[in-house]
Order: structure tokens, then sequence, then C-alpha cells
């Protein structure tokens, strides 16, 4: 349909139709079509100039930052549920990694190479192989997973998973107790192991002596027990050559010398009383048998010591035996309620006999001695001071008795004290030597009970007596006795308090009616009586002879 209808003019000016311009020619009237009518604006706002609203920009930057930190969260906590019973990152063993193992897989790894391994060995045209184990190399593949996997445990977090963050455990594996018999079986040689010196504790003095050490002979293990550690290190990358054994004699590890060494740290140890204490006081010293028990001579004293070890000179403690010594020996012995310690002392208070040992009143909180194993490792390596461990200490007193003796040569009497009190007198024969009446000695001194004061030095139940003595005149006085009893000697110069030599049992009422001193210089008393005093006047007792 035509916009145009032929009865109306065309709209001036000129326009488009449907059907193409339409253009106006001079005289005609024209009119413009408006599809929509003009709007005028509206407070001077021109609606058809106004620009479109922009279209709104989603941002999805935040929500990949929020992803990937998510990730990164979760990748944290998953790495760090994973590593809890493995090796963490970084760890290696023996240099190899073993980050992710667990301590089983570790272990097995290590056991499979120890079984795995054999070393070619050869000896006056004899050939064999010999396994590690039967070449005595011990491998404690537990232990050595365990340090593994407690490798880096302690590191910072941020080192604790890096794995460019090394770390190496490198335990040394001891070739020193090769065994030579097995090469005795394989190549008909014949070897004699060496002994070790060791520390032993004399059961009568107490004291730490040295048993002594003992060369081998024959044939030597080690570079075969050598060869076989490089492969077991190596996970079997190092393949054992053939090793050809030679005969030799065979040093100990631990020689004598090394041994005294040992033995003068434990000394030392024990003199500086190290132990353990509940605040400032002390409730139990660390004894001799039980440092020797929790420790071994190393004569390496560059040698790596594992965790739980500690080095004081050549002997190496460890922890572990440290604790055990304390829960077996000193824990058991621990009693909360305390008893009093009773002792004899002589005149200068000086101990000379313990009736009764006592004991503190001890009570350890709860807890709080379970790592004195590792905690006594520094004090030991110190070499002295003391374990503190929490508790409360009612402490024991000490109960002290005296002892003396006073030996009185003119009342030719023996007189025994406790506590400065008259306990027991009995009378006694002196020396030939000795005046009866005012017990001063002749002037040539000859067979004289000495005057001075004395302390008890030594003892014996029974002794056969006999000597010869010059006098002072030239004559010889012999003597020879059998079983006089209960012998108490005070003086250096061979004087004693001893039960009278006679050949028969002489009472001390017949020592006082005898009326006379009859010895060489010792004090002699009633058959009915020495034992008594035996037992009385313990070692150290005083004894104070006067005229």
């Amino acid at each position: 349909m035509s916009l145009h209808d032929g009865n109306q003019p065309l709209p001036q000016g000129g326009g488009t139709t449907p059907n193409g311009p339409v253009r106006r020619t001079e005289g005609e009237r024209t009119q413009a079509f408006t599809p929509f009518p003009s709007v005028e604006p509206i407070d001077g706002f021109n609606a058809t100039a106004a620009p479109a609203a922009p279209a709104k920009r989603h941002h999805i930057w935040p929500w990949i930052v929020l992803a990937v930190v998510v990730l990164l969260v979760a990748a944290g906590f998953g790495a760090f549920a994973f590593f809890q019973d493995r090796a963490l990152p970084g760890t290696t063993l023996w240099g190899h990694d073993v980050a992710g193992k667990t301590q089983q897989q570790i272990a097995t790894m290590i056991d499979d190479q120890v079984n795995a391994t054999k070393v070619p060995v050869a000896y006056g045209g004899k050939t064999a192989e010999v396994s590690a184990k039967d070449l005595g190399v011990s491998v404690d593949a537990q232990a050595i997973a365990h340090d593994a996997v407690d490798a880096k445990r302690n590191d910072p977090v941020w080192d604790r998973y890096a794995f460019w963050d090394k770390k190496d455990v490198a335990p040394s594996i001891d070739v020193a107790q090769a065994d030579p018999t097995v090469l005795d079986e394989h190549l008909g040689t014949n070897s004699v192991k060496p002994v070790n010196a060791e520390l032993t504790v004399n059961e009568d003095s107490g004291e730490v002596e040295v048993t002594p050490a003992a060369n081998g002979s024959g044939a030597d293990p080690t570079e075969a027990a050598e060869a076989a550690v490089a492969a077991i290190e190596s996970f079997g990358a190092t393949k054992p050559q053939t090793v050809t054994v030679e005969l030799k004699d065979i040093e100990p590890q631990v020689t004598d010398a090394v041994a005294t060494q040992a033995k003068q740290t434990v000394d030392e140890l024990v003199a500086n009383k190290v132990g353990v204490s509940v605040g400032d006081h002390e409730i139990a010293q660390f004894t001799a048998p039980m440092l020797i028990a929790s420790s071994r001579i190393e004569p390496d004293t560059e040698a790596a010591l594992d965790e739980n070890e500690a080095r004081n000179g050549v002997l190496v403690f460890s922890a572990d035996k440290l604790q055990q010594q304390y829960d077996e020996t000193i824990k058991g012995s621990l009693t909360s309620t305390k008893e009093d310690r009773e002792v004899i002392v002589n005149v200068n208070g000086t101990e000379t006999e313990v009736i009764k040992e006592g004991h503190d009143g001890v009570k350890i909180k709860d807890g709080a001695d379970a790592s004195i194993g590792v905690d006594a490792l520094p004090v030991l390596t110190e070499g002295k001071g003391t374990v503190k461990v929490a508790g409360e200490v009612d402490p024991m007193k000490v109960k002290q008795i005296k002892r003396h003796v006073v030996v009185d040569l003119s009342d030719h009497k023996v007189y025994a004290y406790q506590d400065d009190k008259l306990v027991k007198s009995f009378s006694m024969s002196a020396g030939q030597g000795n005046d009866y009446a005012t017990g001063a000695c002749n002037p040539s001194g000859d067979m004289c009970t000495p005057l001075g004061d004395f302390e008890v030095w030594l003892k014996y139940p029974t002794q056969d007596m006999s000597g010869t003595l010059t006098l002072s005149d030239g004559k010889k006085e012999t003597w020879d006795v059998k079983g006089v009893g209960f012998v108490n000697y005070f003086s250096k110069s061979g004087c004693a308090i001893h039960r009278i030599a006679t050949s028969t049992p002489y009472s001390d009422a017949q020592i006082a009616a005898m009326g006379a001193n009859t010895s060489h210089g010792c004090v002699g008393i009633g058959w009915d009586v020495a034992e008594w005093f035996y037992d009385f006047a313990g070692m150290g007792t005083s004894v104070h002879v006067q005229q």
C-alpha cells in the first residue's frame, strides 16, 4: 500500500516513500511523515540525547583465589595427615630417599638388604660366601627406621615439610663385634675372638675394677664385615668384592687402658654424688653398678651417637638404660614414710658402723620421673649435679651412737664406753715391758704396750700369731701361737686387743688373779668376754691407752 494518495500533494522539500525517494518540484506542497511525534525536553533534559546505562561487570578472580587457597589448605591438611606416621619430605637414610615410607616399610627394606647381603671371602685357595648375619653384623632395623621417621619432627613447620630441606639419617653399624669363627667354618682357619676389657664392681669392697682384655688370633673378620656394611648402607648399589682373609693377632676394641679411663669416669661420678633430687634434697645417687649397667665403653670419642645417648670421656650413657636403672633400683626403694638412720661413731665423729641405713620419706609427683633417663644425660656429661624432679621430702634424721675404749695400764682394765657411759669393763694383761704397778714402759722400751690415742684398723675373728723380736740387749724373743681369737689391732706396730693367748681357756677372773703382764705388747682379755668386745669395737673405734 502506498503512503501517497494521488489526490494529495507530495510533501514539500522531497522525502522518501516505500517506493523510493520523493522529489519535490517547485510549486508543489509537501508534508513530512513522522512515525512518532516529537517530544519536548522536560526540565531541560533531552531524552533522545541520554546515553545508555553501562552493563554490570562480574569479577571472577576473587573466587579463583579463594579456590586456590582452599585447595592449598586441603593439600596441607592432607600432607599433614599422610606424614604423621611416615618419614617426612627430604628425609634420607644413608643418602637414599625414604620420604613417605612408614617405619615398618623402612625396617623391612633394611632387613631385606641385611638378609640379601653376602660377602665372598678367600683363604688358602678356598672361597666361600658369608652372610652379614653370619659375620656378626648386627642391625637394629626398627630403631633405625624409627630414627628416620622421627627425623625433622622437631624442625620448624616450614622446614618440616620442605622436600628441598634434606636431612640424612646415617647411623653407624658396629663391626667391632664381627665373629671370626664363621670364617673358620667356611675357610678352615682357626680363630680366637678377642675379649674386651670390662668394668666390674668388687662385691666386698664396692670398688670399680677393670677386667683385663685379651688379644684374639686367627682370621680377621673386620674387612669382610666392613664390606657387608657398605652393601647394606648402599641398599645393594655397592656389591661386595672378594675379601682375602688374613691371619693375624686381633686386638680387642676396648683395651685395658681404655677401660681404666672409663673406671676413672665412674669413680668421679660416684665421688661427685651424681643422682636424683627433689628440690635441694638429694634422694638417691647413681651407684657404680647402675652407671656401669647404663653405659658402654666407646674408645672412639668422635663416633656418632644415637639420639638418646650422651658421652663422658670413653663412656657412652643410654637414656633408656638409665631410666630402667632408676625404675628398677631407685624408684622401688622410695617410700613416703621416713626411717631415721642410726650409726656408730668414734670420739672424732667418724662413722665406724651403720646400725640402720634409714631413708627419707619421698613422694614423687605423678609422672615427674618419667624422663629421668633423658634428663640425666646432660648431668652425667657434665659429671656433677643431680636430676631434679617435682615432689615432697620428709628428711630422715641421723642418730649417732658414740663408742670408745680406754685401756688403763695401772688399773689393768679395759673400759668400754657408749655415749660416754661405761657399759662394760674387764681385766687385762698388758706388755711385759710395762711396770705392773704404774703401767710405765721400762727404759729399754722392749715389749711395751704403747700409750696414746689409736683406732681399731684391722680385725680377725681368729689368727695364727708368730714372730721374732730382737730386744735391746740383743736377745731374740720368738713366739708361735695358733688360733688366737677375736683380734682387734689398734697400733700400726702390731699391738692388738685379743683373747689372751693361752693354750686353755682363761676367764676374766683368772686374768685378774694372775696379777702379771705377760704379752709382747698386746692386751690380752678373758676368753669369756673377748667375743663381746670384738662385736662392740668395730673398725675405727677409738682406743685410748693410758697409765
